[in-house]
């Protein structure tokens, strides 16, 4: 019954948190620690699960909820939002909004994964053509970001057994919307991980199994993002520094930066298996008899802390720790004591450490725009409030 079956974890990460009246200090190796505190504005309706936003020229921001399945454009100024789309799999429609990443004209791609497909739109609502996630060959494209061009950054490190090369290590790839090429550009170490029984919940039509799901606890992976010109930054785990990767292959190193392990606490580890259970999601695709695939998502199983092998301490930097904002400052989010507040090393085009910025408490970053940041804040009732700071470049 197994042998079909081909599981992937996609984990839908939400990133940490922020704020803006910006306090400095210096730490004792002479670089800069900023604090954030109030926002510069703050929207006045409430969210279930944001995945995505995307900031756009004018100052309106695009976001995706997972839970309430919506694609919005809101307006700060005003306070309000115009909902664009439908829940479907026909044109304009979209079953599992995630990613929203740019696109030339200020238009946005979103990345739907209950459809497994891309689907643009532009500054005015209207969606255009979609194409698959899934190509010839079973290659998957899970983008993780677009440059300035528009073409379409990925990797396949952790979704596909056996994606790693000889040496460990996985490629960065880069496709051409315009023509369908895929080309690699970097290549990163290839992640750990640990394997956990989890249960698929059923929903008949013969989906229903008990298999071995590859879930990594506080892995070990390098994390990588692009900038608008097509630079690659790459925060390296082995000897933790950054790398500046252009356009042309020309590799920037930057120097190695100091820290302290951190311990895996037991409330680090519950607190992870409740991250799996609400963010992560399973994608299954089923080969069928003539030689096609056919897939489907759903949420992930909270898992038992007891079936993970756990390390001793945590990476310096989770998965998906590494953003590049719209100025071109690479943002490593830290590993941290369980309680602590969040802590984001700020790296230059160099890959020299410029600063560390400190998060106010209860707030997690969900995307940066030119001269700002958004970040959510969650209350009593598991509502998501979506506030805005300003940075200081």
């Amino acid at each position: 019954m197994y042998s079909n079956l081909a599981i992937v974890i996609l984990l839908s990460i939400v990133m940490a948190a922020f704020d803006s009246a910006w306090v400095n200090a210096q730490n004792a190796g002479g670089v800069a620690e900023v604090s954030l505190s109030s926002p510069d504005a703050s929207f006045p309706e409430p969210f279930s699960n944001l995945l995505g936003l995307r900031e756009l020229r004018d100052g309106r921001v695009v976001i995706s909820d997972r839970v309430e399945q919506a694609v919005r454009i809101l307006d700060f100024s005003a306070g309000t939002f115009e909902e664009i789309g439908n829940v479907g799999q026909g044109p304009g429609e979209y079953r599992m909004p995630g990613s929203l990443l740019p696109l030339p004209g200020d238009s946005t791609l979103l990345v739907d994964m209950g459809n497994m497909r891309m689907t643009a739109f532009g500054p005015d609502g209207s969606f255009g053509a979609s194409e698959p996630m899934m190509r010839q060959g079973g290659m998957l494209i899970f983008p993780r970001g677009t440059d300035g061009a528009g073409r379409i950054y990925f990797d396949q490190a952790g979704l596909i057994a056996g994606s790693a090369d000889q040496a460990g290590a996985n490629p960065v790839l880069r496709l051409d919307r315009s023509t369908g090429a895929i080309d690699t550009v970097a290549f990163i170490a290839q992640r750990e991980t640990s394997r956990v029984q989890a249960r698929m919940r059923s929903s008949g039509g013969g989906w229903n199994s008990l298999g071995q799901l590859q879930l990594t606890a506080f892995q070990s992976q390098d994390s990588w993002a692009i900038s608008e010109d097509g630079g690659i930054g790459v925060a390296r785990l082995s000897d933790y520094r950054v790398e500046w990767i252009d356009g042309a292959g020309n590799v920037t190193f930057g120097s190695v930066v100091d820290y302290e392990p951190v311990s895996i606490t037991l409330e680090d580890k519950e607190a992870w298996a409740d991250r799996m259970a609400t963010r992560a999601t399973m994608m299954i695709m089923r080969a069928d008899g003539s030689g096609g695939r056919s897939s489907r998502t759903q949420a992930l199983n909270r898992p038992d802390i007891e079936d993970v092998t756990w390390p001793e301490a945590k990476p310096p930097f989770p998965e998906g720790a590494a953003t590049i904002t719209p100025e071109g400052e690479l943002w490593v989010q830290r590993h941290v004591p369980f309680g602590e507040p969040v802590t984001f090393d700020v790296f230059d085009e160099s890959g020299r450490l410029s600063k560390k910025v400190i998060l106010p408490e209860g707030r997690q970053i969900i995307g940066f725009g030119r001269g700002t940041l958004y970040a959510v804040t969650v209350d009593e009732d598991d509502l998501q409030w979506l506030e805005r700071y300003v940075r200081d470049s």
